[in-house]
């Protein structure tokens, strides 16, 4: 009876979905391999004295609780690591939106200041050629009232 429990133990155990895979093998179907070695090892009448096997199935349970513990440590490494990675993702992300937006923003003002820059170097230009234009007729019109001064001075005199 013992020994066919022993080997029902011992058969194939399905690892649970997701959880395991072909080369690493489930921590479930280690203790269940741990519990058949104990229940194999009490059969045979030595539960007394610690027997080989049962100091290899304690040296395996312990190390079975070792890497769980290690598991569970790194777990929760890779969590934090993992929550570090997302808010600096979330947060490069956020700025390079912004920049975007900055960018196309600037970019419209340049092109608006690019064109009033062209319309002022016109009126420029435009005022420039007045200006030119009024000086000449001012010195035109000083030129004719300094004759009609003259001719006014000379009549003045005359009389």
């Amino acid at each position: 009876l013992a020994q066919a429990s022993v080997c029902r133990a011992l058969q194939p155990l399905k690892p649970p979905r997701g959880r395991c895979s072909a080369s690493v093998p489930c921590t479930r179907t280690m203790a269940r391999t741990l519990a058949a070695l104990a229940a194999f090892a009490s059969s045979l009448g030595l539960a007394g004295a610690v027997t080989p096997v049962e100091k290899v199935v304690q040296l395996l349970e312990n190390l079975s609780k070792k890497v769980e513990q290690e598991g569970k440590e790194e777990a929760a490494a890779y969590d934090k690591f993992a929550c570090f990675c997302k808010e600096q993702m979330d947060e490069k992300t956020y700025q390079i939106e912004k920049s975007d937006a900055k960018i196309e923003e600037l970019t419209a003002k340049i092109g608006k200041l690019a064109a009033e820059i062209g319309e002022l170097n016109t009126d420029i230009a435009t005022l420039g050629t007045t200006i030119t234009t009024k000086k000449k007729q001012i010195s035109d019109n000083q030129d004719a009232r300094d004759l009609e001064h003259e001719a006014y001075k000379a009549k003045a005199a005359d009389a």
